[in-house]
């Protein structure tokens, strides 16, 4: 029986070859994006819609030959499929496999964005303003016939055509909580309280148009390679970024008014600020530009049972907060934001409680003043 080899080429590491026997009857060729291919990718399921797929037929003594050129790839019946036109494994040869998500252009037609060739895919003015969109890339397969049929072996598991995503654009996404909202006094046995509202927490000047160009590599024997990612290296440090990013930016509300209209009130345990999850161009982060702006009403309920009001307005440098010196490709980053509702710690260190800003006396007496003076009594 024929021995037929399959190869993934993974995007951030290689992918595994398996040896699968296959048989000779013509099978429709249809795609797999879940189960067995994305366990081994360390990935979850694939539902972001329909994607797009383009594809080169190559056997002995040809040219490679376009076969699919961005065919609508769609789940219609519990398999993943094309939609508009049906193919069939070729007798012999392979087919190369370049996808995308979500779908976009017209069936059957080369799109410009993204744009695709046997070793390139190229984004262009993408703008993560304009839409919430999951921009993905697939890594290059290389298939023989038949693999609909693959059954064998602890490498197998396939129903189609190993179509692993990779995310484009950065998720971001922001926690919310305050270190602690009272505090009683061991000494006093008095309890003090704090209302921490939030009633706005902008992120601002983060860059939202830009440029993508993945290339693949290709060894000396004509192995296909991971794809290079666009790189901007600052210093001895080397990150996954867009490039050509535009000189505008943007900023986003994080808290909605419908959900929150009179702000989140913090507790102890984290809160997630749904409304701002959403996906940001990869960026280099300066000092300066991506920004938290959040504004911060306090109430402090005294142990003497009286009330203090308090507004605060922080501005916060994004990149001066964690280590992070960029959003990268790929990479699902989030923020917490830790809010103390009382003064600074700049005593023992204390975030997580009010004990090294508790009103303390430091009485003295001053000493008397001596005055000498000079009476004359007359009797």
């Amino acid at each position: 029986m024929k021995k037929l080899i399959l190869f993934a080429a993974a995007a951030l590491v290689m992918g595994a070859c398996s040896k699968v026997d296959a048989p000779e009857l013509q099978k429709e060729i249809t795609f797999e994006v879940a189960k067995a291919v994305q366990t081994k990718a360390a990935g979850s399921v694939y539902n972001n819609g329909a994607f797009g797929t383009y594809s080169w037929f190559t056997t002995t003594g040809y040219a490679p030959t376009k076969f699919m050129v961005n065919e609508e790839v769609d789940l219609v019946s519990g398999a993943w499929k094309t939609t508009n036109n049906t193919f069939y494994w070729p007798k012999t040869g392979s087919v190369e496999f370049i996808s995308y998500s979500p779908f976009n252009g017209t069936n059957a037609t080369a799109d410009s964005n993204p744009e695709i060739t046997p070793t390139s895919i190229k984004y262009t003015g993408v703008n993560t303003a304009a839409a919430n969109i999951d921009y993905m890339y697939a890594d290059k397969a290389i298939a023989s016939k038949n693999i609909n049929a693959v059954t064998d072996g602890v490498e197998s598991g396939y129903s189609g055509v190993p179509t692993i995503f990779r995310h484009a654009l950065a998720k971001l996404s922001f926690n919310i909580k305050a270190n602690f909202v009272s505090w009683t006094d061991s000494k006093t046995n008095t309890t003090t309280t704090w209302d921490v509202y939030v009633t706005s927490a902008k992120i601002s000047g983060f860059k939202t148009t830009g440029d993508c160009t993945l290339t693949l590599n290709t060894d000396a024997e004509g192995v296909t390679m991971p794809w290079n990612k666009p790189s901007t290296t600052v210093g001895s440090n080397k990150y996954n970024v867009w490039t050509n990013l535009s000189g505008a930016t943007a900023e986003q509300e994080l808290i909605d008014a419908t959900t929150y209209p009179n702000g989140v009130l913090l507790t102890t345990d984290v809160q997630d600020l749904n409304a701002a999850s959403g996906f940001v161009m990869p960026q280099i982060l300066e000092d300066g530009t991506q920004k938290i702006e959040l504004t911060i009403h306090i109430t402090t309920h005294l142990a003497n049972g009286l009330d203090i009001e308090e507004d605060f307005n922080p501005v916060i440098d994004i990149k001066a907060i964690s280590t992070l010196k960029a959003w990268e490709m790929n990479q699902n980053i989030v923020y917490t934001i830790n809010i103390k509702p009382t003064a600074k710690a700049d005593v023992n260190g204390h975030d997580d409680d009010p004990e090294d800003v508790t009103i303390t006396f430091d009485p003295a007496v001053s000493d008397w003043t001596n005055v000498s003076t000079t009476a004359t009594i007359q009797i």
